[in-house]
């Protein structure tokens, strides 16, 4: 059986790509995680999942650019 496909929720047959932002991270994004829809289909939303994700992972890239420009978190 298979396991559960990362990123991706699950709410009342509509399919959502989620990425948990960071604590450091939250204050510039003001939220605690981001989310886009991807519609009610299982395949289609696993064939849009990918996009999904790397554009919000585009958006924590530069929310933690912003950090690290005003000084609030230190790139490790």
């Amino acid at each position: 059986m298979a396991g559960a496909t990362r990123y991706l929720l699950n709410r009342d047959g509509r399919f959502f790509a989620r990425l948990v932002v960071p604590k450091a991270l939250r204050a510039i994004v003001g939220k605690s995680e981001l989310r886009t829809p991807l519609g009610p289909d299982r395949r289609s939303a696993l064939k849009h999942l990918p996009g999904a994700v790397a554009v919000l992972q585009h958006e924590l890239a530069q929310a933690e650019r912003k950090s690290v420009e005003a000084g609030e978190v230190k790139v490790v």
